[in-house]
């Protein structure tokens, strides 16, 4: 398994303390709660590990994870981690989260676009 520092994301050994590459305690960040690991995750190197923590914190459902979600969003030009987070923030369901997810309807990327307003049709449409 490889290990990676919390702080700068190098590969590490799994026994270290301290990160040889930028000094930071590793036990500290071990005592963090597990939903600030999961915000840390989001700028994780490999991209698996940051669509887990992102469909983690939309399962959580914490409002304080969706200023954080957004800024990734913002951040990333990935259009399938666009749509997961647009997917997390409607799992979370604040109204912070659902005006962005309708601001996204305008997204240069037409299927995050789409997505989006697949998502606000949904939450408003009747049920059947």
């Amino acid at each position: 398994m490889i290990f990676f520092c919390p702080i700068c994301w190098r590969e590490i050994d799994n026994n270290n303390k301290r990160c040889p590459q930028c000094g930071a305690d590793i036990r500290k960040y071990d005592r963090k709660k597990f939903q600030d690991k999961l915000i840390n995750a989001l700028g994780h190197p490999e991209p698996e590990t940051v669509q887990r923590a992102v469909w983690i914190l939309g399962r959580l459902k914490s409002n304080e994870t969706v200023e954080h979600l957004i800024r990734l969003f913002r951040r990333t030009d990935n259009p399938f981690l666009k749509i997961s987070i647009l997917n997390a923030l409607e799992e979370i369901g604040s109204e912070e989260a659902l005006e962005f997810i309708t601001e996204s309807f305008n997204s240069e990327i037409g299927i995050v676009g789409k997505s989006a307003q697949d998502i606000i049709e949904k939450r408003w449409k009747p049920d059947e």
